[in-house]
């Protein structure tokens, strides 16, 4: 049986020290908007597409970050291969932004606070804190 495989896309958006996260059923913690790539869109368009379907987010793209590969499903523990794709980006339209279904949440997460283990965050996050790329 050939192993699953997901390649997915999202922006790493900081303002005044706090990360822009989502919430939803799926998983108990913390994560950046963002999702799967459709196969006729490149990485950048797909994490330009899930922020503006997942928060209604306008984003310019400023670089690529890190790539970060998991052999399971951080919730399932599921084996499967999982591509996070990380873009650095700003936000356009801040006070347009709003959970669309099945989003329930969207937070600002102070990163000293995430540092300190005060949120409960996705391991890409927690990755990307490791190696310095969210700061």
């Amino acid at each position: 049986m050939t192993e699953e495989e997901i390649i997915v896309s999202g922006p790493i958006i900081i303002e005044n020290g706090k990360l822009l996260v989502i919430k939803d059923d799926r998983d108990d913690f913390y994560k950046i908007p963002g999702g799967r790539q459709k196969e006729d869109e490149d990485l950048e368009e797909t994490c330009i597409r899930e922020v503006k379907e997942e928060i209604n987010a306008e984003i310019i793209i400023i670089k690529k970050l890190s790539t970060l590969l998991l052999n399971k499903n951080p919730t399932t523990q599921k084996k499967m291969r999982i591509e996070l794709h990380h873009y650095l980006a700003d936000l356009s339209n801040s006070h347009e932004i709003k959970p669309i279904f099945p989003i329930k949440e969207i937070k600002w997460l102070d990163i000293n606070g995430i540092k300190r283990g005060k949120y409960n965050v996705a391991p890409n996050i927690k990755y990307l804190i490791e190696i310095g790329e969210i700061e």
